[in-house]
């Protein structure tokens, strides 16, 4: 699942080629490479590499699980651990062939493709294309050209690139990328941001054209289409303001730097740190905000505009214009705020965690700022809940608990309020899956090392698009909206397999002892947790023990614990858990965090055993390579230093099985 060649869509409407925006592929390479973007969506640090195509495993049997809605989806990526990428290129085979005649070259030696992230643009609002440029052909060729034409009639620009594109830069108003001596088997990849400014039409359509060359003769040339339908912003306004008791002046603590709680916690994603206001900022409206601050040097206070992934409230497959947008720094007094596209708004105020933190600021914002629905745990009444949701003209709604912020459609919220669903018992619910994740990481209150608490910071839970499935990423958990049951409803919620999955993904220990491979399979330690705190207690099905055990009645040489699949690894996991108990995985979440950062995979597979033997006092050499997990030398050596166990732990049944 990890890496693969890329998966391209293209469609043919009206008789010519189109490039359409696509859902994510699970674990694709050029998801990674769109996380370089601007998406607002995650934050990647300036040094991240993007990975290489080589040889990478694939795993592509995911199992159907009863506890699911849909497949699980997750775009998850440490750019440590990946190899330079060699700008822009991947050589996959590059045997140089010279002096080829254009007729030994096949015409569709070199494929092009191209791809968009969405299918729909905003003025104002920038958008991605991506190319791929392969040789398919045993022999080299000179020159492979990809260019648009001039983008102006469209108000369009160049705002940003990546990957690989000589001949375009940042403000230029045309692409064009021309790649020199393509190499058998090489990739060139790109993605282009192009930013739209005023454009009245109602579409955006451009070709993009590839042209080759052999020995300076013209060898092929083809060309795709790029289209996005244009939307109008979303404008909405309030007709009966009082029925939404939220006040408009906050006092706003200081909340730890997202990145450096991820360090602290050796945890793959952030945690949230947006606060919530419960007011929504229309495209290009003035709005006034007072700040009374005491500090005049130091961290100031921001506004964030949209929360990210969140489903547009008219078009099920499309996200709302504004995610994560960050607006600049709020100064001490009065400040004017406008934004071309608008959002839900947020509060960031933020400070390094090696750093004395700010002190509270007083924040006001003005009239034109819309309120909608929000449920604020400890002061917001149910009563009040369902009237704001019976009169709101803005379609959102949010609760803000003191554990997790939710955010969604205000319908679905309504019709589960008008069901009975009590939003404390909802938030108590939500409390309970975080709180049950943070024992099983052993994460406490009291504890006396502060590296060992929970989180200030929140998870979010957000209501998404339908063109895909659940996914997990830096702030957020996003549910397809047509599961709004299992974000809404309490008793659906409880057994949620899907939100104790995603949840569990931004706990992942990617910075230790997680390695690339089970990005998938470590993810469910923390929704077995879960599971299991409820009654009656829940584990996964029996049959998945008894498939476990034919895999490993296998010959070693046919067993690969990175290639044996999600759930047939994930009972290792498990398998362990029973073996030793509960407080294996405490020690070694609390080890992890008291240990560097690991960078390569090897490192981590090497941390795990080694560990896995530390804390059992069990030399678990045979037990691990009976799984198919291959221990190097190093690591053997560490755990011999260890008695082996009287009993072979593979037999060892898990989920009530035999």
């Amino acid at each position: 699942m990890r890496l693969t060649h890329p998966i391209w869509l293209l469609a043919l409407i009206g008789g010519r080629q189109v490039c359409l925006g696509v859902p994510h592929e699970p674990g694709r390479w050029l998801d990674r490479l769109e996380w370089l973007a601007l998406q607002r969506d995650v934050h990647v640090a300036v040094d991240a590499q993007i990975p290489d195509l080589k040889e990478e495993p694939v795993v592509d049997d995911r199992e159907e699980d009863e506890l699911w809605f849909g497949k699980d989806e997750d775009v998850s990526w440490n750019a440590k651990d990946n190899e330079p990428y060699n700008a822009g290129q991947v050589v996959l085979q590059s045997p140089l062939e010279e002096n080829i005649t254009p007729e030994e070259v096949a015409s569709d030696s070199i494929s092009f493709d191209c791809k968009t992230k969405e299918q729909v643009i905003y003025n104002g609002q920038s958008q991605m294309v991506f190319t791929e440029v392969r040789n398919k052909a045993p022999q080299k060729v000179d020159k492979v050209i990809i260019e648009s034409p001039d983008l102006r009639p469209w108000n369009l620009s160049i705002a940003k690139f990546w990957g690989s594109c000589p001949g375009t830069k940042p403000g230029a108003t045309r692409i064009r990328c021309e790649y020199i001596d393509v190499h058998p088997g090489s990739v060139r990849i790109a993605q282009i941001q192009v930013r739209l400014r005023e454009y009245e039409g109602s579409a955006i359509e451009f070709p993009m054209k590839m042209t080759s060359y052999v020995n300076g003769h013209l060898e092929d040339d083809k060309e795709v289409k790029v289209h996005w339908d244009k939307r109008e912003p979303l404008v909405y306004k309030q007709t009966d303001p009082s029925k939404f008791p939220q006040p408009r002046t906050f006092k706003v603590s200081p909340l730890v730097s997202p990145s450096d709680e991820a360090l602290r916690l050796r945890q793959q994603f952030h945690w949230s740190d947006l606060q919530s206001t419960g007011f929504y900022l229309n495209p290009n409206e003035p709005l006034t905000v007072f700040v009374e601050s005491s500090v005049r040097d130091g961290p100031k206070p921001r506004l964030v505009l949209g929360p990210p992934a969140l489903v547009h409230p008219d078009h099920d497959k499309e996200h709302v214009p504004a995610q994560l947008v960050e607006l600049p720094p709020l100064e001490n007094g009065r400040n004017r705020i406008v934004h071309n596209l608008g959002g839900i708004i947020y509060i960031r105020y933020t400070h390094r965690a090696s750093d004395q933190p700010p002190p509270e600021v007083f924040l006001k914002l003005g009239d034109t700022a819309q309120p909608f629905p929000l449920f604020r745990e400890g002061s917001t009444t149910d009563a009040q809940w369902k009237s704001m949701l019976d009169v709101t003209k803005v379609p959102f709604a949010e609760h803000d608990g003191k554990r997790v912020i939710i955010t969604g459609l205000a319908k679905h919220a309504k019709k589960y309020a008008d069901n009975g669903q009590r939003q404390q018992e909802l938030l108590d619910t939500y409390t309970h899956i975080i709180t049950m994740q943070d024992r099983f990481s052993a994460l406490e209150y009291k504890t006396r090392d502060p590296r060992d608490r929970p989180s200030p910071l929140r998870p979010m839970v957000v209501e998404s698009v339908n063109s895909g499935v659940a996914t997990a990423s830096n702030y957020r958990a996003a549910i397809p909206n047509r599961q709004s049951h299992q974000v809404y409803w309490a008793p659906t919620l409880r057994n949620s397999w899907m939100v104790f999955h995603e949840l569990g993904h931004q706990r992942q220990i990617t910075r230790t002892w997680s390695w690339r491979a089970m990005t998938e399979v470590t993810v469910n330690i923390y929704s077995l947790a879960n599971l299991r705190e409820y009654k009656p207690p829940g584990h996964r099905n029996a049959a998945e023990w008894d498939d476990a055990k034919k895999y490993l009645a296998k010959p070693l040489k046919e067993k690969d614990f990175d290639r044996a699949g999600f759930y047939r690894s994930l009972v290792m996991f498990e398998q362990l858990r029973v073996v030793f108990g509960d407080g294996f995985y405490h020690e070694l979440h609390r080890n992890a965090r008291h240990s560097p950062v690991v960078d390569k995979d090897a490192d981590k597979k090497h941390y795990f055993m080694t560990q896995a033997a530390q804390l059992t006092r069990q030399d678990l050499t045979d037990y691990f390579t009976k799984w198919g997990l291959r221990p190097e030398g190093r690591t053997i050596s560490e755990m011999k230093k260890h008695p082996k166990p009287e009993r072979d732990h593979t037999k060892t049944p898990v989920y009530g099985g035999h």
